[in-house]
C-alpha cells in the first residue's frame, strides 16, 4: 500500500506532536529537579549552619511565619536545641524521595530526611518548605520520628 501525500503529512504532523510532548515532559522534570536540588540545599545549608553555631543563619532559612513567631535567632535556637535536637546535632543526612506537594499546592512541599546524629541515633523528619515571593525557599516546619530502622 502506498502512502499519499497526505499520509506522509498526517505522519509528519503527528511526530512533530509526539516530539512536542516529549519536550514538555522533559522541561517539567527538569523544574521539579530544580525545586528539589534547592529544597535540599535550604536544609543543608540550616543544619550545616546549626552546626557552625551560625544562628543568625541558621534562624534566616526558616520561614517568615516561623520568625515572627520566634522574633530572633537565640529563642529560635533554644528551641531547636529544646525540642530538635536530632537535626541540631546532625552527622549524616538522606534524602529518600524528592518533595511532594501538599495538596496539588506546588508553593508548599514535604521533604522527607533520614538523618543519623553524632551519637548514632536515627531520626525520620518531615520538613515542610515554603516557596517564597522571590522563588526561594523557606523551612516552615519540621516533624520527628525517631526510628532505628535507618542505615543511612
Amino acid at each position: 500500500m502506498a502512502l499519499t501525500r497526505r499520509d506522509i503529512v498526517i505522519l509528519a504532523l503527528l511526530a512533530c506532536l509526539a516530539s512536542g510532548v516529549a519536550l514538555l515532559h522533559q522541561s517539567a522534570s527538569l523544574s521539579l529537579a530544580t525545586h528539589d536540588t534547592a529544597i535540599r540545599e535550604v536544609i543543608l545549608q540550616q543544619i550545616e549552619a546549626f552546626g557552625r553555631g551560625d544562628d543568625d543563619a541558621a534562624f534566616a532559612l526558616a520561614a517568615p511565619d516561623i520568625q515572627a513567631q520566634f522574633v530572633g535567632p537565640e529563642i529560635f535556637i533554644a528551641m531547636v536545641k529544646a525540642h530538635y535536637r536530632p537535626v541540631y546535632t546532625a552527622h549524616k543526612l538522606a534524602f529518600p524521595e524528592a518533595a511532594r506537594a501538599v495538596q496539588d499546592t506546588p508553593e508548599t512541599r514535604v521533604q522527607h530526611v533520614f538523618i543519623t546524629d553524632r551519637r548514632g541515633r536515627n531520626t525520620h523528619a518531615r520538613y515542610v518548605m515554603q516557596k517564597q515571593p522571590d522563588g526561594s525557599w523557606k523551612i516552615a516546619g519540621c516533624h520527628l520520628i525517631e526510628t532505628d530502622q535507618l542505615d543511612i
